[in-house]
């Protein structure tokens, strides 16, 4: 396991440096991510969604201390959670009514405004377990599910390698249900996987098990944040 994790870090960081080179050869105009999305948030909750963000207050959600994290607001109807002051981390968790655990859908839209790493990663309930959706994770490119069977975003079957645009939108879709996790980020699939036979875990103890929000050694933005229940699977 060491060797492999030695391997895909080498992989990893080699890609970093490439895209740093080749993105600073590129205009902003010229620059086009593999995922893409700029969609406004709607002026009102779908029918059989429950809206998690009033766009006013953070109302249902506390702040998780990490230590050293900044402090989050609100600003004209986004979310923000800022990036950390003296520790990498930044978070808020849900506090307020009871929400489904299994077979159920997230929606949100999510931006990173400054810094270089996860600016909206995504800790959720998988029935009697939790796992953390990643994405722009390991210096902005690694995207995928934390963990499955021990490893986490950068080693398993769903870790994906591609960059974000700062300041860029990008709407966010999670389906967990008894038998699969699905996961959108803009028009890429990020993770698309049955749980049968997996042990689906968080990475760290330091992780909330609850449903929390929170960045990495970034700022990020968020908005239109929902859920809906979805019938039950038998």
């Amino acid at each position: 396991m060491k060797i492999r994790n030695k391997f895909i870090t080498l992989i990893v960081t080699v890609f970093a440096l490439t895209c740093v080179i080749s993105w600073s050869n590129r205009s902003e105009g010229q620059y086009e991510p593999p995922v893409t999305g700029n969609v406004p948030a709607e002026e009102h909750v779908p029918d059989g969604w429950t809206s998690l963000f009033d766009g006013e207050t953070l109302n249902g959600w506390e702040i998780v201390h990490y230590g050293g994290e900044g402090k989050p607001y609100v600003d004209d109807g986004i979310m923000v959670l800022p990036k950390a002051v003296n520790g990498p981390m930044t978070g808020v968790r849900w506090v307020g009514d009871s929400l489904p655990v299994i077979n159920y859908v997230i929606y949100y839209e999510a931006r990173r405004v400054e810094g270089y790493d996860i600016f909206a990663a995504l800790t959720f309930p998988c029935g009697d377990t939790s796992a953390s959706l990643i994405f722009a994770g390991w210096g902005g490119i690694v995207n995928g599910l934390s963990s499955i069977d021990g490893y986490d975003a950068s080693e398993n079957e769903t870790s994906q390698i591609f960059g974000y645009r700062d300041k860029q939108w990008y709407p966010v879709r999670l389906r967990v249900t008894t038998d699969s996790i699905h996961a959108m980020v803009g028009t890429q699939t990020v993770v698309d996987i049955a749980t049968a036979g997996k042990n689906i875990h968080l990475r760290s103890d330091v992780l909330d098990t609850g449903l929390t929000l929170w960045t990495y050694n970034s700022t990020g933005e968020i908005r239109d944040l929902r859920i809906k229940k979805l019938p039950s699977q038998h």
